[in-house]
């Protein structure tokens, strides 16, 4: 949910006179390489709203990187976030530090609470006609993308006097992915692909906005949870825990290292070969694998990659970019095969092409 503080005037920007004279986005001028402003909503000591399990923050801060690599894989633009981490900011460091930027554009990612459904989002009341237009193009982006994955309710665009609309120099939305409080909502917020489909689609939006095209190549980037459905495979020797809060999603398997590969599988359906950024996410504890083998079917051969599970737990951790071939295969594996003591760990992977 937002924040908001005592009425304000908004900043306008000085008059376009003279535009003509260069490149028109959506009504602005803009240089060569956009400068996006990316707003996950909250952070730090301010959760946000909470519900069925869930913290606004967490999922703000997943929606808004998301959609920062989807970004910059596809489009020549600049992107800035407010916070890429668990890390307290207040409303006047967002806007101040976007404006001091010079971002084209400013998009704040939220979720709603209070017992509704669906999707909504915001402009400034009295929004010039570049905001509009910003408004115009994110809203049934945002609001198609996640209707791939599931029904959702569209609530409309809307207006309001939120401080990270009024105080910001340049077209600025507000976005209220669903609500945390609702089971229904909640449980396609718990779901990898639909948070994806959510940062897909404000991508997609400020691309239109900014007149940049098709993406090329195409935009992809998912995220298997051991959870999904039909994606993911492991043996019974492979247990089931929520023990820690940094697990992706509900839970998360873990394993005793054997002197035999029993991986736990990861399956993606690459949509076209290519190179793909290729990230994992996991838990951490002193008792995990200090070496945890990471297996990568490319086109090129398998190719292995040790993680040190005992530490940075809760993020998304690069394993490299590789070659992968178009289909729909196993595509990672977390072997139980290694050395080291301790428990490994499969939770989730992510897949983008770059």
């Amino acid at each position: 949910m937002f924040d908001d503080s005592a009425l304000r005037r908004r900043t306008l920007l000085a008059a376009l006179a003279g535009a003509a004279a260069v490149p028109l986005l959506g009504g602005r001028a803009q240089a060569a390489s956009p400068k996006v402003y990316i707003d996950p909503g909250h952070g730090g000591t301010d959760p946000g709203a909470v519900g069925n399990g869930l913290q606004e923050k967490a999922l703000t801060l997943d929606i808004s990187l998301q959609l920062r690599t989807i970004l910059q894989a596809n489009w020549a633009v600049d992107v800035r976030m407010s916070r890429t981490t668990d890390i307290t900011r207040s409303l006047a460091y967002r806007t101040d530090d976007a404006n001091a930027w010079g971002a084209n554009l400013f998009v704040s990612v939220h979720i709603n609470s209070g017992g509704g459904t669906g999707f909504e989002s915001y402009r400034y009341p009295t929004a010039d006609a570049a905001t509009v237009n910003l408004h115009n193009a994110v809203h049934p982006k945002v609001l198609a993308a996640m209707r791939s994955v599931g029904s959702v309710t569209d609530r409309g665009p809307k207006t309001a006097n939120f401080h990270v609309l009024r105080e910001t120099t340049m077209p600025a939305v507000l976005t209220e992915n669903l609500f945390i409080d609702t089971l229904a909502d909640a449980n396609l917020l718990k779901r990898a692909d639909f948070i994806t489909a959510i940062a897909r689609g404000h991508a997609d939006g400020i691309a239109t906005y900014l007149g940049l095209g098709s993406p090329n190549p195409p935009t992809f980037s998912v995220i298997v949870d051991n959870a999904t459905a039909g994606r993911f495979t492991a043996s019974t020797n492979w247990g089931t825990s929520a023990y820690s809060s940094q697990r992706y999603g509900a839970d998360y398997r873990f394993a005793t290292p054997t002197p035999a590969s029993d991986a736990a599988w990861f399956k993606v359906d690459i949509p076209a070969a290519g190179n793909y950024r290729i990230e994992v996410r996991h838990p951490a504890d002193p008792g995990y694998s200090s070496a945890a083998p990471h297996v990568v079917v490319t086109s090129a051969g398998n190719q292995t990659v040790n993680v040190d599970q005992r530490s940075n737990g809760g993020v998304w951790r690069s394993l490299g970019t590789f070659p992968l071939a178009a289909g729909d295969r196993n595509l990672l594996a977390v072997s139980r095969w290694t050395n080291a003591t301790g428990y490994v760990v499969a939770d989730a992977v992510r897949v983008t092409r770059v």
